[in-house]
């Protein structure tokens, strides 16, 4: 049986294999959040000119595709 788990970033409960947090280097969270904080690191390079709404706003639709396609 998997364990569900609690994601401290987000509140969303999950049951899939964590990721760990790139904030703390120690926090374990939903790969989702994984993903997103993931995003983040490299936002300089796929999108300098993009405003905050803007970068929300491509995350989100790039996790839709993420997720479509697995």
């Amino acid at each position: 049986m998997e364990e569900k788990r609690i994601c401290p970033e987000c509140g969303k409960e999950y049951s899939s294999r964590p990721a760990l947090s790139r904030k703390d280097n120690k926090t374990m969270i939903c790969p989702k959040c994984g993903m997103m904080e993931a995003l983040d690191t490299v936002r300089n390079f796929y999108a300098p000119g993009m405003t905050d709404q803007q970068w929300k706003q491509y995350k989100e639709e790039y996790m839709l595709k993420y997720i479509k396609e697995s």
